[in-house]
């Protein structure tokens, strides 16, 4: 065929498919429309007081457009086509379709998201069963009185999207295996995430659901891998929380709860990324000054089932009272390490562990350990594990410095390499018991972290014979890659976070393992530097020793085991407990600390 008639067949075949796509659009806005429509009346049968007149003007033969127009909510292009007397019908409708929901206490009233009342519902007590018992940001009982009965006192739209977009990251876990299905929750959380923003767009800072909702958002933000957003986001919280005044709209004992839990978690976060929190708070404050508390029978809260309904008795209270002590201490070792106090000498460090020694021998039965045998609800596991692991972090953060010290000896070094290494086996017995119950789906973002800070000081802090070192670094890594894998299916920050782990024990000059081992830390996905710059705030998990070391008076490590060496010996010539106080051999002799 010559050129010329190839070009022009070529152009009538490209018209007529234009032609075709024309008419088909045109189909497709009617089909849209239609459909919209059909929609609004569904939703009149579902959900509103006309649902009787609806079916008997669908009998009469009415059309769909005539029902939605005598609904009071005509289907127009744009708000500004709407004249005065629709807009009032429209204002009315709105207005009859919230009173609805109050009457009814339909959770649809707290997002536009999705008029699934169930949905909404069930991402609700996700986030109050898996994450609330971790980050107590609010007080839940105020909380789900008023989402109940469409109050705003203790709940709001931002808050309640919040947690829907939060409890997107634990059901996609419950989807794993369904792709379709988890595109579909990723789209679903991307909405809730843009309702936020826009509810949060004008409001007033100082609110404190609003203050609750940006803290849940870090969460969020975390999870999803945006550490540099979700930081944003928390600095907000903590800043809005610290400038709050006036009058508070909550009780004092509920504005508490959500003080400390704000401030813990910005505390913890910051020990995690090896920065000093911006929060203004003493190491000797009292927690929970004004939250009723029955220190002998601290199960004063509930655990709550997948409704939200409490089931049995808890102890969220009590353990959001000892994690906000424990990461006072946190936030003392931070002001130390990475803050401008001057050279981290002998006496506060002896002084610190003294305190955290004392803050784990301390806790109250039922924080400490289970009641009975029977207690391995996810709920105790994670008060009693995710506390524990927590504490052995704190520790090994605060001690792992002095190995990097010039002035020391072998005796000393020893000594401060034993003590570490067993919080760090510790710690991951208690990541493995908690894996092998609840599999890794369910935490906290902050333990994911937790994980990779045992796992490494597992590997790197060992010097035993090289067949117990090989056993050691192999299981350490292989659950490392394992529970990070499982867990990025839900947060995708653990895939950041594994990345970044088989990074750095490849890294690692003196790592001894099988070549098997090796080949799935070389196998393992790569990832960009500026991704883990956002994720983690920093170019790696590992804590930054060049800035640590500038801090530490260069006597550190020897001027400590000495006094643990001093401790050890009084205690054993009298019998007594080394003069710290609690159990004999308690300041030196790890085992009975952490066993």
């Amino acid at each position: 065929m010559p050129s010329k008639a190839a070009k022009d067949q070529m152009l009538a075949e490209i018209e007529r498919l234009r032609t075709e796509n024309h008419h088909l659009s045109q189909r497709n806005c009617a089909l849209d429309e239609q459909y919209g429509l059909v929609q609004r009346v569904v939703q009149s049968l579902r959900y509103g007081k006309q649902s009787d007149e609806t079916i008997h003007r669908l009998k009469r033969g009415e059309s769909h457009q005539s029902i939605v127009d005598w609904l009071g909510r005509p289907m127009l292009p744009s708000l500004r086509d709407v004249s005065p007397e629709s807009e009032q019908q429209l204002n009315m409708a709105i207005g009859q379709y919230r009173q609805y929901w109050v009457e009814s206490r339909d959770p649809c009233y707290w997002t536009n998201v999705t008029s699934d009342g169930i949905l909404i519902e069930h991402l609700v007590a996700l986030y109050l069963i898996w994450v609330h018992p971790s980050h107590m940001l609010f007080d839940d009982e105020q909380f789900m009185f008023c989402f109940r009965n469409c109050q705003d006192t203790y709940c709001s739209p931002p808050l309640v999207n919040a947690m829907c977009a939060m409890g997107c990251h634990v059901l996609r876990s419950e989807w794993r295996g369904d792709e379709d299905v988890g595109r579909g929750i990723n789209y679903l959380q991307s909405r809730f995430i843009d309702e936020v923003e826009g509810l949060l767009m004008d409001s007033e800072a100082s609110k404190m659901t609003n203050i609750q909702t940006w803290a849940i958002m870090f969460l969020v933000e975390l999870s999803l891998g945006n550490g540099l957003k979700a930081t944003a986001h928390l600095r907000l919280a903590t800043e809005s929380l610290m400038e709050k005044g006036g009058p508070n709209e909550q009780a004092d004992a509920s504005a508490q709860i959500s003080f400390w839990g704000i401030l813990t978690l910005t505390i913890a976060w910051s020990a995690l990324i090896y920065q000093k929190s911006n929060v203004p708070v003493s190491p000797y404050a009292r927690v929970f000054d004004d939250v009723p508390m029955d220190q002998g029978n601290q199960q004063s809260w509930s655990q709550r089932d997948a409704s939200g309904d409490c089931n049995n008795d808890g102890y969220n209270l009590a353990s959001a009272y000892e994690q906000a002590k424990l990461h006072r201490l946190a936030h003392e070792i931070a002001l130390a390490y990475y803050g401008i106090r001057g050279k981290f000498a002998v006496e506060l460090m002896i002084m610190i562990y003294d305190r955290l020694l004392s803050w784990r021998r301390e806790l109250p039965m039922g924080v400490r350990e289970p009641v009975t045998e029977d207690d391995t609800s996810h709920h105790l596991l994670f008060l009693q594990h995710g506390h524990s692991i927590q504490y052995h972090v704190t520790v090994i953060q605060a001690l792992r410095p002095m190995l990097h010290l010039q002035d020391t000896s072998e005796t000393s070094e020893q000594d401060i390499r034993d003590i570490i290494l067993e919080h760090a086996r510790t710690g991951f017995g208690f990541l493995q018991k908690y894996h092998e119950k609840h599999s890794c789906n369910r935490q906290s973002p902050l333990q994911l972290f937790c994980t990779v800070h045992i796992c490494d000081a597992l590997i790197k802090c060992n010097n035993e014979p090289p067949g117990d070192n090989d056993r050691l670094a192999t299981e350490a890594i292989e659950f490392a890659l394992g529970d990070l894998d499982e867990a990025q299916v839900g947060f995708p920050i653990a895939g950041i976070l594994r990345a970044s782990f088989a990074q750095a024990m490849l890294e690692c000059k003196s790592l001894s393992v099988p070549d098997t081992v090796r080949r799935r830390l070389e196998e393992t996905a790569p990832c960009a530097p500026h991704l883990i710059q956002n994720a983690l705030t920093r170019s790696t998990y590992q804590q930054p020793m060049g800035q640590v070391l500038a801090m530490l008076d260069p006597s550190l490590q020897r001027d400590f085991a000495a006094v643990l060496r001093k401790r050890r010996r009084e205690s054993d010539e009298g019998g007594g407990d080394g003069g710290g106080g609690g159990e004999r051999l308690e300041s030196m002799q790890i085992g009975s600390v952490l066993n």
